[in-house]
């Protein structure tokens, strides 16, 4: 007989870290006991503990994983070796999928003949979400209740994934490597790759980098290039970072992510 589920653990990239957001809150609202998930406070792993430790402890007991699939999971280094461990662990999993992904793109140590649902898809996420009630042995909401609940959500979802559409269609910047700076040691070089797909030039204004090493030390760093990027360019240009004041090491990357702000260039 298998042991109780005691806890349940989000595979996710964090890109899609406001999608997980929704899933999250509905599993804590059902009183979901136990939830690791790296992106929000109070449920990440702590900053004082080796990142594959806490997880290797935590996915050999009696986890439920969650993987929540879309191009940016499959993009990650870091998720797919987070699938291969869960595989080899045979662990319970479900696999959850972002609205603008399809289910032909599942791959890798996903079992394309076991269910999964889009996060937007409410008889799906209802069972999901009644399910968990009945995995921990928690109180059930009551239908109607849980219905409304899920509409809600699914609310939110659906205007992040159209958001996430429209960004398709603009600039995107990306983090294609990082490396020590081969000049001074208390900096490093961070490769962002600019992809403008429309006719005017546009000035990259802001760039935030959001950087965590696999023992879980955070980089943060904001700065204002003013990069120009003519239309239809994809380039790649490399900014400088100050780490004299982190723990970060350009050496052992887990995460990596950049935000950008840009304006059209009307000259």
């Amino acid at each position: 007989m298998k042991e109780k589920i005691d806890s349940i653990f989000i595979s996710h990239a964090h890109r899609d870290k406001k999608y997980v957001k929704e899933l999250v809150s509905l599993l804590t609202l059902m009183k979901v006991p136990n939830i690791i998930c790296s992106s929000y406070p109070g449920y990440h792993i702590p900053n004082d503990v080796d990142i594959y430790e806490y997880l290797q402890e935590h996915l050999t007991g009696n986890s439920w994983v969650v993987f929540v699939l879309s191009d940016h999971y499959y993009d990650s280094a870091a998720c797919l070796n987070e699938m291969g461990a869960c595989w080899i662990l045979n662990k319970k999993y479900t696999a959850i999928l972002t609205p603008n992904f399809d289910f032909k793109e599942i791959k890798g140590a996903i079992n394309p003949n076991q269910l999964s649902f889009k996060l937007n898809d409410l008889d799906r996420l209802y069972e999901f979400l009644d399910d968990s009630c009945k995995v921990f042995n928690l109180d059930q909401i009551h239908g109607p209740s849980l219905v409304d609940i899920c509409k809600e959500a699914i609310n939110s979802v659906n205007q992040i994934a159209d958001d996430e559409k429209r960004n398709k269609n603009i600039v995107s910047g990306t983090i294609e490597s990082i490396r020590p700076h081969p000049e001074n040691s208390s900096e490093i070089q961070i490769g962002v790759r600019f992809i403008n797909p429309e006719d005017h030039i546009i000035q990259i204004t802001t760039l935030k980098f959001e950087l965590i090493d696999e023992n879980g030390m955070e980089l943060n760093n904001t700065s204002h290039p003013h990069t120009k990027v003519y239309g239809k360019e994809n380039k790649i240009v490399f900014y400088s970072v100050d780490i004299s004041n982190s723990n970060y090491t350009p050496y052992f990357r887990k995460t990596e992510n950049v935000d950008i702000r840009y304006s059209k260039d009307i000259w």
